[in-house]
């Protein structure tokens, strides 16, 4: 498969999985969360299904590095850094489309060989 066909399957997928309109432009820099919406259990069923889908292995992905879990608000934040004394953050790395793509062609998912 080229680059455009994977291309466009990838995008065919993002549309569908994350309801996105025809009208609307996704690019490799479009988010998988802020742009997309994919947040909590809605962002770990749409990896699940990317994974399945492009047969991509796995290998380091860390919902965590990407995601939020649901239900990951200000208490959960409260609770866990000040009174179990556990270090949290709201901040997650950026994952795009563009990243996406690159675990297709590696076909296994490596998160320094597809940071951008």
């Amino acid at each position: 498969m080229d680059d455009r066909q994977l291309w466009e399957r990838l995008e065919a997928f993002v549309r569908e999985e994350a309801a996105v309109s025809s009208k609307r432009r996704i690019t490799g820099s479009t988010s998988v969360s802020v742009d997309l919406g994919q947040t909590g259990d809605d962002a770990d069923i749409f990896m699940d299904r990317f994974f399945t889908r492009f047969e991509v292995d796995r290998g380091d992905y860390d919902f965590g590095r990407y995601f939020l879990m649901e239900g990951e608000g200000i208490l959960y934040h409260i609770v866990r850094k000040y009174l179990l004394r556990k270090p949290h953050t709201f901040e997650r790395e950026a994952l795009t489309v563009s990243m996406l793509c690159k675990a297709v062609s590696l076909g296994k998912w490596d998160a320094e060989a597809i940071k951008e």
